[in-house]
C-alpha cells in the first residue's frame, strides 16, 4: 500500500472514532511520521494542538524503552549479556547498539523471535488513551524499581531539577525516560498519575497515559 493510501486510511479512522494500532520491532521513521499524524489529528479535534509536542515526546520514550527491552531479550539469549542482574553490564552492552544500523539489525532478530511492540492511540468518553505493549514480562523488583522512579518523579517539574537531586551514575541517565513522562505531563497539567507502568507476570508489560480531552 502507498504512503499515501495508509495516510489517508489513518486520517478516516481517527475521524471515524477507531482504535489504532502501530506494531514495532525497532525505530522507524515511517511509522514515527503515522504515529504523529494520528496524534495531530486527534488533538487538532479537541483544540489540544498545542500539547503534541510534549505528548509525542512522551510516546517516543516509551516506545524507546520497549524497543530497547526487546533488544536486551535478545543479547541475554545471544550471551552478550552475562548477568541480567549486573547493571552496568547491561547498560554498556545496550549502548553498544544504540545506533539506526544495529537497531534495525535487533529490530529483525526481534521479529523473528515474535517479540514486538504495539502503540495503542484511542479516544474514549474524550479521554486518549495511549497505550505501549511489549510481549516481555518485567520482574517484581523491575517494575518496583521503575515505579519507585516514577513516584519520585512527582515532586518535580525539571528533568535537570530530578537529575541533580538523584543522579544515576551507574546508567548515566538512561533511565531519566520515565521521569520524563512525568514532568512533561505535569507541564500540560495532567495528573502524572494517570501514566502507570504494569506486567501481568507473564508475558506482557503495559505502559499507560491517560489523556483528558475535554
Amino acid at each position: 500500500m502507498k504512503n499515501q493510501d495508509i495516510q489517508t486510511e489513518l486520517i478516516n479512522a481517527v475521524n471515524n472514532g477507531d482504535d489504532i494500532v502501530f506494531l514495532s520491532y525497532s525505530m522507524l521513521d515511517d511509522t514515527e511520521d503515522r504515529i504523529k499524524l494520528v496524534l495531530q489529528i486527534i488533538l487538532k479535534n479537541y483544540q489540544k494542538d498545542e500539547w503534541f509536542t510534549p505528548l509525542y515526546s512522551c510516546i517516543k520514550e516509551l516506545l524507546s524503552n520497549a524497543i530497547k527491552a526487546n533488544a536486551k531479550r535478545i543479547l541475554i539469549d545471544e550471551g552478550v549479556i552475562k548477568d541480567p542482574d549486573n547493571i552496568i553490564e547491561v547498560v554498556n552492552k545496550l549502548r553498544t547498539i544504540l545506533n539506526e544500523e544495529s537497531l534495525l539489525e535487533y529490530g529483525i532478530k526481534v521479529k523473528e523471535k515474535r517479540l514486538s511492540t504495539r502503540i495503542f492511540l484511542m479516544v474514549q468518553d474524550d479521554t486518549l488513551i495511549i497505550k505501549v505493549v511489549n510481549n516481555l514480562r518485567l520482574s517484581s523488583r523491575e517494575l518496583k524499581r521503575i515505579n519507585d522512579r516514577i513516584e519520585k518523579s512527582y515532586h518535580y517539574d525539571s528533568i535537570a531539577e530530578f537529575y541533580l537531586d538523584n543522579p544515576d551514575p551507574v546508567a548515566e541517565g538512561m533511565g531519566l525516560g520515565l521521569s520524563m513522562v512525568v514532568v512533561l505531563l505535569k507541564n500540560i497539567d495532567i495528573d502524572p498519575h494517570n501514566f502507570t507502568v504494569t506486567t501481568d507476570g507473564r508475558e506482557k508489560t503495559y505502559a499507560k497515559i491517560e489523556i483528558p480531552l475535554n
